[in-house]
């Protein structure tokens, strides 16, 4: 199996939601999602998902596996993005084993195992605090 690519997903059956997604082949048809997508909120990172191909786009059929991790999202202030906070706390997630996207600037998605011993929800108040976000 190759390695993450680029695959054109429709969560649709009508063809008008399609969104490129990186995603790693674990089988024919299914694929590990490496990123969140923006157009089914039911799918995140590290899902494992079915999908028919036809036409060179793959239809979303199903999830067979769930990652494991629970998302936290938040949207963030331009200067609360780029903080130096923002930045120690995406480094305790790496750190714990968890994963972080920053998409389109401002929209700070977590996933973390349950089992973490990070308190996500209450370093992120914390940190809107100070911001007053």
């Amino acid at each position: 199996m190759p390695g993450t690519v680029g695959l054109h997903i429709c969560f649709d059956k009508r063809g008008r939601e399609i969104e490129v997604l990186d995603v790693t082949p674990v089988a024919q048809g299914k694929y590990r999602i490496e990123e969140t997508p923006i157009f089914n909120p039911c799918i995140a990172l590290g899902d494992i998902i079915r999908v028919e191909e036809k036409q060179g786009i793959a239809y979303y059929v199903e999830t067979v596996q769930k990652s494991g991790y629970v998302r936290y999202a938040w949207l963030l202030s331009k200067e609360a993005a780029v903080s130096r906070e923002i930045h120690e706390f995406k480094q305790r997630i790496t750190e714990n084993k968890g994963r972080w996207e920053q998409i389109f600037g401002g929209l700070l998605v977590i996933h973390l195992s349950k089992h973490s011993g990070v308190d996500v929800e209450a370093e992120m108040a914390l940190i809107l605090k100070r911001f007053e976000i």
